[in-house]
């Protein structure tokens, strides 16, 4: 019988102990593993977030830039058609009628003062 005793406390006890250490071990290393995942996807979160928000203020900008930049490209082919017309004097100059036909066919972009 003291044999019996003498395997149930030193071997089965620790093979019971570490058992259970082991599962809670576990359960704790899971949870921790979870909450760093979690910690990480919000930081994550918030980069893509910043990232988002700073290509949506770049993109304003470039379309503010996109707008002025079509309404001096009127404004220089007005200036280039009115150059031209003025180098060719000459009513019946080929140039000048094509020039002037040019000139009324210009769209005005985003700028109704600039008509003539």
């Amino acid at each position: 019988m003291e044999i019996v005793i003498l395997i149930i406390t030193n071997i089965l006890a620790p093979v019971i102990t570490g058992f259970a250490t082991w599962l809670m071990a576990k359960k704790k290393y899971n949870s921790e593993v979870d909450s760093t995942i979690i910690g990480n996807m919000k930081e994550s979160l918030e980069f893509y977030k910043q990232l988002s928000d700073d290509n949506k203020d770049r993109l304003a900008e470039v379309l503010k830039k996109n707008d002025q930049l079509e309404v001096e490209l009127s404004d220089l082919r007005k200036q280039v058609m009115n150059l031209t017309l003025n180098i060719c004097m000459d009513l019946t100059c080929r140039n000048r009628i094509l020039s002037k036909r040019a000139l009324e066919q210009t769209p005005e972009i985003n700028n109704p003062e600039n008509t003539q």
